[in-house]
């Protein structure tokens, strides 16, 4: 996913249009797959969204050094960070209590990663005053299977949609950039008992993001 976040930060504007047959198999494939994991595991397999805040464990393993220069623009919470490890970002790192002058930084509680600890070369810097009132989560599991990150860099917009998450099941972008589809959730979450997010596959064009289907889909688990 993060792989897929990288080649999605380049202009939409940038990217070539692709065949229309190229594009009707990525629909019937992303349609095909919708369908399968709507079946198999629809709003009636989702008896209730967990909800998790999200406090990774101090993790053992090779500890890397950096520096944190303000909060999480993933996580909107105390004792989340934005930090650099050489020219690499990681966001979000996190405080934990075990820790005096570190922070846990590339944990993933959606695959169970780890992560590692970051020790810190100088102090982190004052946590902001401002927090948004309905920040929206990090991470969510669909119940048809994929992953969906918050992105903490350029966000795609689709007609009057705005698409600020990026998921698991984008197919993958090959050597010269072009990218057979992509799948992402727009800002709409319907809350409750049972989330559900609104995903969207879509392609570039010279004029934007332009979709090629979209359908609510229950949430399984939700961390923030």
């Amino acid at each position: 996913m993060r792989g897929v976040r990288r080649r999605v930060l380049k202009s939409l504007a940038e990217w070539p249009r692709y065949p229309a047959l190229a594009m009707l198999g990525s629909l019937a494939l992303f349609a095909a797959s919708v369908a399968v994991g709507g079946s198999a595991r629809g709003s009636s397999a989702v008896v209730a969204t967990q909800v998790i805040t999200f406090q990774p464990a101090v993790p053992a393993g090779p500890q890397q050094k950096g520096s944190c220069w303000t909060d999480s623009v993933a996580v909107d919470r105390p004792g989340a960070w934005r930090c650099m490890v050489g020219n690499s970002i990681y966001d979000p790192c996190f405080t934990n209590p075990e820790l005096t002058d570190g922070v846990i930084c590339d944990a993933d509680p959606s695959s169970d990663k780890p992560g590692f600890v970051l020790k810190l070369t100088k102090p982190l810097p004052p946590p902001t005053s401002k927090r948004r009132p309905n920040p929206l989560p990090w991470l969510l599991k669909l119940a048809d299977g994929s992953v969906c990150e918050l992105s903490t860099g350029t966000i795609v917009s689709i007609g009057r949609h705005t698409i600020p998450y990026e998921c698991s099941d984008s197919a993958a972008c090959r050597e010269d950039g072009k990218c057979p589809y992509l799948t992402g959730l727009t800002d709409d979450l319907k809350s409750g008992k049972v989330w559900k997010a609104e995903k969207f596959a879509f392609r570039s064009s010279k004029g934007g993001a332009r979709p090629m289907t979209h359908k609510w889909i229950p949430v399984v688990t939700v961390w923030k």
